[in-house]
């Protein structure tokens, strides 16, 4: 969760409050110049506060550049352009996770002020939800729901594609030891160290597919 939100100085607040009320405003004006500054400050400042992890997946991205994170908009400002500055409406996500999640309303479109507990979301809010609570990470890739919030996570943002990129399944895999094993992968330094580490992944795997073809619920 973050515990500080940014917070404007002089200059800042300023010109966000001109930009809202100028004319014509909506969620184009994120795209100004004049809030380059403004930007880079922001997300540098919530790099720092969330440890360098997404938002949403929690992987660590060790690095200041833009190129590998967005200043997240959590209700998107597209749809709601009137929370595009508000503090506790942006977070860091790596790019993945914000171009899957896209525009889907996370909380209720028709509400008119900005909404400011975590009960009023349908996403794990990494200003209002302690992420462990909604989601559980097994391994380095597979993610599991603890609430609605972190089903909807999970879907909407497709933590499903760490599982898919490193075996080629997006379904999680019941058998514990599966996720020992690609750690141990991630750690072999050479063909020989990995061989016998992926003959047993493949193995689990198979096991894993004759589980479901037979419906057998078993773990």
């Amino acid at each position: 969760m973050i515990a500080n939100p940014v917070v404007y100085d002089g200059d800042e607040q300023a010109l966000v409050d001109a930009m809202l009320t100028e004319y014509g405003f909506d969620g184009t004006f994120w795209g100004k110049e004049e809030l380059d500054e403004l930007k880079s400050r922001t997300k540098q400042h919530y790099i720092r506060e969330q440890n360098y992890r997404c938002c949403y997946c929690q992987q660590p991205l060790y690095a200041h550049h833009g190129r590998v994170w967005d200043l997240e908009h959590v209700i998107a400002r597209a749809t709601r352009c009137d929370f595009m500055f508000v503090p506790r409406n942006l977070a860091v996500a790596c790019v993945e996770c914000n171009q899957a999640k896209g525009v889907v309303p996370v909380a209720d479109p028709s509400r008119r002020s900005f909404p400011d507990r975590a009960d009023l979301y349908r996403i794990v809010h990494p200003h209002f939800h302690t992420w462990e609570d909604h989601i559980e990470l097994e391994g380095e890739g597979t993610y599991h729901a603890l609430s609605p919030e972190g089903k909807f996570t999970i879907y909407h943002c497709d933590l499903f594609r760490f599982r898919e990129r490193v075996v080629g399944t997006r379904q999680p895999i019941r058998d514990r030891r599966f996720e020992r094993d690609i750690g141990e992968l991630r750690l072999a330094k050479s063909p020989a160290e990995a061989r016998p580490i992926i003959a047993s992944i493949m193995a689990r795997l198979e096991i894993e597919d004759e589980r479901r073809q037979s419906g057998d619920g078993s773990v």
